[in-house]
């Protein structure tokens, strides 16, 4: 598996943002910012790293976890973890306490 996080601005806790409420729909979920009005759609694996995450789980856990339920290389599923946190912190869905 791959260094723990190559992405320095990712280091610390990841919390969901408590402004963003979230419903599943189906194998979706559908996230809104309550403070920018903007709808996010996650497919169903970006909505079970949503659920995970927002279940007090660290990324490690949740990719471990991830690993498991999915089909998915573990080296791809980093790559796309670390994007995806990326993207969630980009559009302020999620917090980093830098450590």
């Amino acid at each position: 598996m791959q260094a723990k996080s190559k992405n320095p601005q990712l280091c610390g806790a990841v919390k969901p943002n408590p402004n963003v409420l979230f419903k599943r729909l189906g194998d979706e979920m559908v996230l809104f910012h309550l403070e920018t009005d903007h709808f996010y759609e996650l497919n169903g694996t970006g909505a079970r790293f949503w659920e995970l995450l927002n279940a007090g789980n660290d990324p490690d856990k949740i990719r471990a976890q991830m690993t498991e339920e999915f089909a998915v290389d573990p080296r791809e599923l980093d790559a796309e973890a670390e994007a995806f946190l990326a993207s969630l912190r980009k559009e302020n869905l999620i917090s980093v306490d830098d450590e």
